[in-house]
């Protein structure tokens, strides 16, 4: 065995401990065999193997024993141990976290039971990757063995009994639970903080989060626990402003806290809207005129359908920003800031956020939060979860019977515009009758009396 230290500043003599998270089945045991050994290779696949059976048994951690007892159990070198620990990793079965005590730093291995079959199968990272490896042939006949069809149960009705209506419980224990269970339920409960790893591309193709944590933590030392936790918010970053990945690495790196190495989340937001207003108050209207006039030509006739592909495939804040330039406007700071706070709490699916901008600003000439809180609210509760169900929804709402003047529309904002365009046509009368030399003269006479009012 080499006594080097590798990348990882791993040794034999460092100190490891176990910790799982969850249970490993004979099913699981069955999965790894079949799906995760020919990704993993033999030596991994021990490695995996030997950990699960490596889990304390009411030991202390300071009891804890060094890496040479794993290697020489395995007959491997810590070199090859780690480089082979490192596709466990890859493949969501493993985390490894580094921790320093009295005694001196050992790792933690946490382990994850493998996927199911339907969610590996779901994944493209790891379907594409066994079809590499094992073939088309093998590949196929593993889906037919995991694929469990249940088209059986068409037109079957389901006569299972309930809990309740097989077991006896007494009522005081269920108005009042026994201090025993709601003890045992909070223990539960804080166990395992730290999730499994998410392979993040099969929730958007165009948002590759591994790429992202490989280039920030290599370049900006940023450690893969603090992507983790700020994974929520650069994913709602990348589908409302549509950042693409390198650019989102380059403004973590700019925002990120040079002190802690971590991610300063306002920062980073604050940065993102920088580069959205720039692009969207100076640049958008270059940029989105090639692709505006293409689908013009393609669906001259059909302005809906054209208002529903832009719905479909732009994110928020582009949507927001070709709204503004088809109106000759600008997208004020106020609008993407009330925008971004609707789209972060997830009420409405992109789309149908992407048919009441457009809505709202046909009727208003910029975004209100309140505005648009009264029409989501009204959306959602009457089930509007498609693009084409808000705009029948806009048509019902517009066409429905009113009792007054102000029940066709969401809101009173409208009004206020319509206020000022008969303000503006009151004030252009004078302009009809009186020539230029008359208003300047009244314009004078006007200052003067200004000027000895205070006198």
């Amino acid at each position: 065995m080499s006594l080097n230290a590798n990348k990882n500043n791993l040794t034999p003599l460092t100190g490891y401990w176990c910790l799982p998270n969850g249970q490993i089945s004979d099913v699981d045991r069955q999965v790894l065999t079949d799906l995760y050994l020919p990704l993993l290779g033999t030596r991994a696949f021990g490695i995996y193997q030997l950990l699960w059976q490596q889990i304390p048994n009411k030991q202390l951690v300071t009891d804890r024993q060094s890496h040479s007892i794993l290697l020489s159990l395995l007959d491997m070198d810590i070199n090859t141990f780690y480089q082979e620990r490192l596709k466990l990793e890859a493949l969501s079965l493993v985390s490894t976290y580094s921790k320093t005590d009295e005694i001196g730093t050992f790792n933690i291995y946490q382990l994850f039971p493998p996927y199911s079959p339907k969610v590996f199968f779901e994944d493209d990272l790891m379907s594409i990757f066994l079809l590499e490896k094992i073939g088309e042939d093998q590949y196929s006949k593993l889906v037919d063995k995991y694929h469990q069809s249940e088209s059986v149960l068409d037109g079957s009705k389901n006569v299972s009994k309930t809990f309740m209506q097989v077991f006896q419980l007494s009522d005081s224990d269920i108005v009042d639970k026994p201090n025993a269970v709601q003890k045992a339920q909070t223990d539960f409960n804080n166990v395992s903080k730290q999730g499994r790893p998410q392979l993040d591309a099969t929730q958007d193709d165009s948002f590759d989060f591994e790429l992202i944590c490989e280039r920030v933590e290599q370049v900006y030392q940023v450690s893969h626990e603090n992507l983790l936790e700020n994974q929520q918010l650069l994913l709602s970053l990348h589908e409302f402003y549509g950042v693409p990945d390198v650019s989102m690495i380059e403004m973590i790196g700019k925002t990120v806290d040079i002190t802690t190495n971590e991610i300063d989340p306002d920062a980073l937001k604050r940065l993102v809207q920088n580069r959205f207003e720039r692009k969207a108050n100076l640049s958008a209207r270059v940029e989105q005129a090639p692709v505006e006039q293409s689908a013009v030509t393609t669906n001259s006739n059909d302005p809906e359908r054209l208002l529903l592909q832009r719905a479909k495939t732009m994110p928020p804040a582009d949507f927001l920003a070709d709204e503004k330039n088809r109106l000759g406007g600008f997208t004020g700071n106020s609008e993407a800031r009330a925008l971004r706070t609707l789209s972060s709490r997830s009420l409405l699916p992109i789309p149908v956020l992407n048919i009441l901008v457009h809505y709202i600003l046909q009727n208003s000439p910029t975004l209100t939060l309140a505005f648009m809180e009264t029409v989501a609210n009204d959306w959602k509760q009457n089930n509007v979860t498609t693009p084409e169900a808000a705009l029948k929804r806009i048509t019902e709402f517009q066409n429905r019977p009113r009792k007054n003047n102000n029940q066709r529309r969401y809101s009173k904002g409208p009004r206020k515009v319509e206020q000022a365009t008969d303000w503006t046509k009151v004030k252009s009368k004078p302009v009809e009758q009186k020539n230029d030399s008359q208003l300047e003269q009244n314009r004078l006479e006007m200052l003067r009396k200004l000027r000895n009012k205070g006198k």
